[in-house]
């Protein structure tokens, strides 16, 4: 028999879903946008990244309204489906592992409202981030994700990958600008929901979930007034190290610039062949720094005090941008470098990691080391201010040999970032290319808690499935770090709660007793306090990060850091640190969370972020514990982020609404809490609580 018979007897024994619904689906998006011809299928077997997978069918959109019904007939079917859009991620996020439909977004490109009033841009997926950036424009406004894609990546791919930019340094990454998301879940529902709801934060765990929990249809994104001034300058260095070392010292003196990025010689080579910039010979390095406000006087005050520090750090160039042609031209060699490298060789594997940024000299030492070790040439940039890194490293995709070289150098180099205390990603995501890599950052025990939220999403696991999370996991690679170092207070906690599990005993979070309604806390929930646990563990002067204990006084944390010459952020709010992050007194303290550690029901510790600036290894479960009222875990410190002397003070927000939880809150409680230990009045009373949280299959 020839082999392409076997092929052929292969897929007639092959279970075919398809077909019993393919009218059904043709009914809603017409004949013509369900596709299996061979053509089709092979132009959407791979993405930018360097993996393939062929869909079985096609299926393009011309409407959002048309998403949910396709995906209930899915679900029903149990066909898996990828929701996609440009393409553009670089780490396999939108091919389809288990065949099933592509579910192609790119035509939902409408721009529904631009409100200048309000600061919000109402969105569907498929706006291309530049056409965004124009359209916004003549009313004087920005979108701040400003990812070197931007000229093709979607707004729809832009969240799902929670990408960021030189801007985001300022001004922050996706999950910082979006305020509400209208959701098609993977069994069809449609939700919207914002970082604002009462409760915990659900729409900023669907933001860099890659799609494997919902398919974004509508987006409200923040908008920003331009600033009236900015100042855009260069600096060039004979030694990265030495550009390194100026990152930092920017950076830890409280400067924050709009954007501080880094291009290593071959980057510049690359990227200014055909460049007029007068760059020095023998430059090894350039930091390209932006700065922009309100004040003309204040702004160049500070650009001077930039100068200095690189001069300070052996700069062998400075000059600032005379002319919006010449600021145009750093930033078009600086968005080039990319497509530079690419047309140095047939391929290319874009890295990116990201480590606190006083490691970014060590972390550049080794990823040179590495990339000597298996001969290869590679372009390094930089999102430096945020400590992320991509070493762009080319190749021929033809040479086996040399592929597999690329592989393992690639993951030698993340290996070194976990190993400094970084991550795998900051934002390019996961996919399929990385999740061997999501073993070596996390214990089993972290893996689980984030299989348990993709599951309370997506029982079936048809939504995007087999990306972020590991298939299987080998722990003989393992990467030491050092663990998270828990005080006895905290340690005491967790006996506690492990004593308490065994029993069956329901337990009343306290903290300092300011957030608790105590008529509704009478449950027979014995009180577990937390308000010994008020120590500083860490201050980070070169990162600007501090990680505290929750049962610390807000005032008291304040008080503290202003000594120190430190700010938070934050309101002067009442009650505890753990308290208000777990209320959501503030809502937009979300954006200076990078870690939490926490005390689960059972009394096991998870330990989820870190102190480095950007993160989208894996599920936004920091923001997540965020409303989040103790029924999830107990939060234990947390770590945030810091200014220095600014004097400047949010406004406290409204009250938000009493919390009614929805049938995806009672699916994680149901995770991470089943019996309903914690707090156990906020999902019901104590006599019905098994059952409602059952009845959130």
């Amino acid at each position: 028999m020839a082999y392409g018979s076997k092929l052929k007897k292969k897929k007639m024994f092959k279970p075919d879903k398809f077909g019993p619904v393919r009218t059904e689906l043709e009914a809603i998006v017409g004949p013509e946008n369900v596709r299996t011809d061979e053509a089709e299928i092979l132009m959407y077997s791979y993405d930018a990244g360097m993996a393939k997978a062929r869909p079985e069918v096609v299926i393009r959109f011309t409407a959002a309204a048309q998403v949910a019904p396709v995906v209930r007939i899915l679900y029903r079917a149990a066909i898996p489906f990828v929701p996609r859009l440009a393409g553009t991620n670089l780490s396999g996020g939108t091919i389809a592992l288990k065949g099933g439909a592509i579910l192609n977004l790119s035509a939902l490109k409408k721009i529904h409202r631009i409100d200048t009033e309000n600061r919000v841009a109402v969105v569907e997926p498929g706006v291309v981030n530049l056409e965004l950036q124009n359209a916004l424009a003549p009313f004087g406004f920005f979108y701040a994700p400003d990812p070197a894609s931007q000229k093709v990546s979607t707004i729809g791919g832009n969240i799902g990958e929670n990408a960021g930019g030189p801007q985001c340094l300022k001004y922050g990454v996706t999950c910082d600008n979006v305020e509400k998301l209208e959701v098609v879940t993977p069994e069809g529902e449609v939700k919207r929901w914002s970082y604002r709801d009462p409760g915990p934060d659900l729409m900023s765990l669907i933001i860099g979930s890659e799609g494997t929990l919902g398919i974004v249809t509508r987006a409200w994104l923040k908008i920003i007034k331009k600033p009236k001034y900015t100042i855009t300058s260069a600096a060039a260095f004979d030694s990265l190290d030495n550009a390194m070392i100026a990152v930092t010292k920017i950076i830890s003196s409280g400067i924050l610039p709009r954007a501080l990025e880094a291009m290593d010689s071959v980057s510049i080579k690359a990227a200014g062949e055909n460049s007029k910039l007068p760059f020095p010979a023998g430059t090894k390095a350039l930091l390209i720094i932006e700065l922009d406000g309100k004040s003309l006087p204040l702004i160049q005050k500070t650009a001077k005090r930039v100068e200095d520090i690189c001069s300070q750090t052996s700069a062998s160039y400075f000059r600032t941008a005379g002319s919006e042609e010449e600021r145009a031209a750093l930033w078009e060699m600086r968005k080039g470098a990319y497509p530079a490298m690419a047309r140095l060789a047939p391929d290319v594997l874009v890295e990116d990691g990201v480590v606190p940024r006083p490691k970014l000299p060590q972390a550049l030492k080794k990823t040179r080391e590495i990339l000597a070790d298996y001969k290869l040439t590679a372009s390094l940039l930089f999102h430096a201010g945020d400590g992320n890194l991509h070493p762009n490293i080319i190749f021929d995709g033809r040479d086996i040999q040399e592929v597999k070289r690329v592989k393992k150098a690639g993951y030698e180099i993340l290996k070194s970032f976990i190993s400094l205390g970084g991550t795998i990603s900051g934002e390019h995501g996961i996919g399929v290319e990385k999740r061997v890599a999501m073993a070596w950052l996390y214990d089993t025990k972290t893996l689980n808690f984030f299989k348990s939220l993709k599951t309370a999403f997506d029982p079936a696991e048809l939504s995007n499935p087999d990306k972020i999370l590991p298939v299987s996991v080998d722990n003989r690679h393992k990467i030491p770090v050092e663990s998270a170092d828990l005080s006895a207070g905290a340690k005491t906690v967790l006996d506690e709660l492990h004593l308490r599990a065994k029993d069956g005993i329901k337990t009343m979070i306290l903290g300092l007793g300011t957030k608790i309604n105590y008529s509704a806390a009478a449950q027979n929930a014995r009180p577990l306090e937390l308000k010994s646990l008020d120590k500083i563990l860490d201050l980070d002067r070169d990162n600007l990060t501090v990680k505290t204990e929750a049962g610390i006084k807000i005032s008291e944390l304040k008080k503290q850091l202003k000594e120190q010459g430190f700010s938070l952020a934050i309101p002067g709010l009442q009650g505890s640190l753990g308290g208000n992050i777990a209320s959501k007194t503030f809502p937009d303290m979300r954006g200076l969370l990078l870690s939490l550690d926490l005390a689960m029901a059972d009394g096991t510790a998870l330990f989820l972020g870190g102190k480095t600036i950007k993160n989208v290894a894996g599920y936004d479960a920091v923001k997540l514990f965020c409303g989040s009222l103790g029924a999830y875990g107990v939060i234990l410190s947390a770590t945030l982020r810091l200014s220095i002397n600014d004097e400047r003070e949010p406004a406290p927000e409204e009250p938000i609404a009493v919390f009614e939880p929805c049938n995806y809150h009672c699916r994680i409680k149901k995770a991470l809490d089943p019996a309903n230990l914690l707090n156990p009045w906020i999902y019901g009373k104590a006599e019905s609580d098994k059952k409602r949280i059952a009845n959130s299959e």
